[in-house]
């Protein structure tokens, strides 16, 4: 029998259990559970993400112990008197409804049913025959925090929902019998504990979370990021992932020690941007005086990863492509990016899993700045301009990996970023090897070389170019403004391409195969 209640005081509190990852090929589906009634269940396409980290339109569910308070029936679906005699309190769906999700409003994450009556009736959406409003972020709403989650009906297919908790049409009758009044809903990863407190009210983050381990034998000290850039959201769910996996004992921690940052820049994932008030990536240092957001949080990062010996900092990119590793250049005493720990590095990196290794970054930005002063562009400084996480981290004696886990929104991206973490912490010795481990077979290299830049602001290639795309000498891949054709030099592959770039700055970045790996 599952345990699903809760104990405030002297009594116990019923409650809905929800567990959700058991099934790695459909992230989205887990149970749903009170006492020893189970069923199956589907969350979020954005999979579960930790409250501080919510926010409006991520299509994820948040993890947390919340209010059930009331309910709502359709009565052209259901007998009223059905629901009459239930002890949870239902109450029949009005004919015309929305919930607010305009974070600018001051009915944000509010029911609203005053509408014109001319307005198209909400009955009968089967989906929404029955809906129970989750109490998240409704005490006192924060804007854009996230809104209007339910738990309501799965379609046929149990396709993943825009952050709500849904399990099957002929079942809903038999959870509104079990329902009590008061009751909570549990949201977790599978194998987690029970939640013993609700979550509390929302406030704008100030903090950057930052969830260490440390195992009782000496090894090494590792740091795993995630959101340096705030739309890119893999890092932060593989990481809340890993985070409950090492607490709830499913991943013993045998040695060393391993730092946890889901959300780097904070400013830039509330805004679901890019960026903050610039790239973190780049020019990444620690400054006397910070001049933005990427300053102040620079001068927290970079201590951080000096005291740490390995750096896996989770990403993911805009277009289509397979995952990729990025690693840095072999050893050299070069002014650029001198560096001696390439061969731990590349083993990382090959351990991990990934179908595609790419190396040369660095190098080739020092290409794009000569390109840039041959133009009479506005020079870019040397070096410095590509600093970004992995190349601090080689700057300060030790070695990273950057893991591209692939497209921002694709389902298996959290996935790809936990699989790459748990085959690196396998190939460092730090924790046993799963059951299904296995190593990536077929792995491709390649080197950045150039870039190719946008002269003009209505330069653009023909189309997007998926990540690692093969292309030949030639091969015809876009157009200047004035109407001649981009062609590519010599047989190699696009990567980091963008259908339109402005002045001066990179459309993509042209490779070649490497032997290196």
């Amino acid at each position: 029998m599952t345990d699903t209640s809760l104990r405030h005081g002297n009594s116990m509190i019923p409650v809905i259990q929800v567990r959700v990852g058991q099934d790695p090929d459909k992230p989205h589906m887990g149970t749903l559970a009170i006492d020893d009634w189970t069923v199956p269940c589907a969350i979020g396409r954005g999979g579960l993400v930790q409250p501080n980290f919510k926010r409006e339109g991520d299509g994820a569910t948040p993890i947390g112990c919340f209010p059930l308070r009331y309910g709502f029936f359709d009565p052209t679906a259901f007998a009223p008197e059905t629901f009459r005699a239930l002890d949870f309190p239902f109450v029949p769906k009005p004919k015309n409804y929305d919930w607010s999700e305009d974070g600018l409003s001051p009915l944000y994450n509010r029911f609203n049913y005053d509408l014109d009556p001319a307005s198209p009736s909400t009955l009968g959406h089967r989906i929404f025959d029955m809906f129970i409003p989750i109490g998240w972020n409704d005490s006192v709403a924060a804007a854009f925090a996230g809104s209007a989650i339910y738990l309501h009906i799965a379609r046929e297919d149990f396709t993943p929902t825009a952050g709500c908790v849904v399990i099957a049409h002929d079942r809903v009758l038999e959870l509104a019998r079990r329902m009590q009044p008061g009751m909570m809903i549990d949201i977790a990863l599978a194998g987690a504990k029970s939640n013993t407190l609700a979550a509390p009210e929302l406030r704008t983050a100030s903090a950057i979370e930052i969830v260490s381990f440390r195992g009782m034998e000496k090894g090494p000290k590792i740091i795993v990021t995630g959101a340096v850039h705030g739309d890119e959201p893999a890092g932060p769910r593989a990481i809340t992932r890993l985070i409950s996996e090492i607490r709830s004992g499913a991943i013993n921690l045998l040695n060393g020690s391993i730092t946890f940052v889901p959300v780097i820049n904070s400013l830039a994932w509330r805004r679901a941007s890019r960026e903050g008030d610039r790239n973190l990536n780049r020019y990444l240092s620690e400054k006397v005086i910070s001049h933005d957001n990427e300053d102040r949080v620079g001068n927290i990062l970079c201590p951080l990863l000096r005291e740490h010996d390995v750096l896996i900092d989770l990403h993911s990119f805009a277009g289509a492509g397979d995952p990729m590793v990025l690693v840095g250049p072999s050893n050299n005493r070069g002014h650029s990016e001198p560096f001696w720990r390439a061969e731990e590095e590349s083993a990382l990196a090959v351990a991990m899993g990934l179908p595609l290794i790419v190396h040369g970054w660095v190098a080739a930005h020092e290409r794009m700045r000569a390109m840039r002063l041959e133009l009479g562009l506005v020079p870019i400084p040397p070096s410095s301009a590509a600093t970004g996480t992995t190349e601090y981290m080689r700057f300060a004696g030790g070695y990273g990996v950057t893991v591209e886990c692939g497209q921002h929104q694709a389902e298996k991206g959290p996935q790809t970023g936990y699989e790459a973490v748990l085959c690196g912490l396998v190939h460092l010795g730090m924790i046993r090897a799963p059951a299904n481990h296995s190593a990536q077979r077929n792995i491709r290299a390649l080197e950045i070389i150039e870039p190719i830049l946008a002269l003009h602001e209505n330069d653009s290639l023909l189309r997007v170019f998926y990540a690692g795309e093969p292309v030949v000498s030639g091969k015809v891949i876009g157009r200047r403004h004035d109407g001649t054709d981009i062609v590519v030099p010599y047989h190699g592959a696009i990567i980091f391409a963008s259908r339109t770039a402005a002045a001066g700055t990179e459309l993509c970045f042209l490779c070649r195969s490497s032997a290196r790996f």
